[in-house]
Parts: C-alpha cells; structure tokens; sequence
C-alpha cells in the first residue's frame, strides 16, 4: 500500500534554519573524522584544537550568510558539551590525593 501523500509546502526560513542547523549539528558530531583527514596531520597538533577553531570559524561564516542563524554554532556546541557531560563524557576532574602520613614508630 502507497504511503499517505505528503502535501508540498513552500519553503520558508523555518526550513532554511533547520537545514543550517542540522548541517552544523552533524559537521561537530563528526569532528573526528575530520581530524583523521591526512592534509590536515600538519595541523593536527593540540589536539586538534586549531582543526576544530577553523570548523567552527568557517560554520560562523556560513551562519553570517542567513540572518537569525548567527548563534547557531555556539548553541550546538554548547548542546555537545552538555551531552558529553550528561553521559559521564569529557575531561574528568582531577582529584586531589590525600597523602598518607606513616607512624614512625
């Protein structure tokens, strides 16, 4: 059986910003695989940190294209980030270790 026909709407900015959006959103998640990208070992240093400046660089470009889209790229950032912690993920915090004092006795 057919499935149900979908009614066609005119594009509107509703859907140009949740294209930006999804665009941005799978672009981070997939940073990774962008570091492993060979032209780009020679930047690769610190983690990739200076990789993942220019993706976010580039995505703020992108975003400057589309009015109302501007803060897109720090908002899904900041949505990784709160995933990460949220399942335990991320940097640990480091503790402090309580040195032993031994009897001398």
């Amino acid at each position: 059986m057919p499935a149900a026909k979908v009614e066609k709407e005119a594009w509107g900015d509703n859907h140009t910003d949740a294209l930006i959006r999804g665009m941005i959103a799978e672009i981070l998640a997939r940073r990774p695989d962008l570091y492993r990208l060979p032209e780009l070992q020679g930047v690769s240093d610190n983690g990739g940190n200076r990789i993942n400046q220019k993706i976010q660089q580039i995505l703020k470009k992108m975003c400057a294209l589309y009015p109302g889209t501007e803060q897109m790229v720090e908002e899904e950032v900041q949505k990784l980030k709160g995933n990460k912690a949220a399942s335990g993920g991320g940097t640990p915090k480091k503790r402090k270790i309580k040195a032993k004092e031994e009897d001398d006795e």
